[in-house]
């Protein structure tokens, strides 16, 4: 039983997940809150190029 109580290689592989889910949560949240402007600042672009090959909207 003293065994099972002092084994702790399960612990390494639950914190990496636990730290997985954070980056997770914070890159989804990133997403959220510039995703707009980043695909604004895209779409810009997209028609700048497109301006100078005579193809813009």
């Amino acid at each position: 039983m003293q065994r099972l109580i002092k084994d702790r290689r399960g612990a390494n592989l639950v914190e990496y997940i636990i730290l997985v889910g954070v980056i997770a949560l914070i890159a989804i949240a990133g997403f959220k809150m510039f995703g707009g402007k980043v695909r604004e600042k895209v779409d810009q672009q997209a028609g700048s190029v497109g301006g100078i090959n005579g193809t813009a909207k």
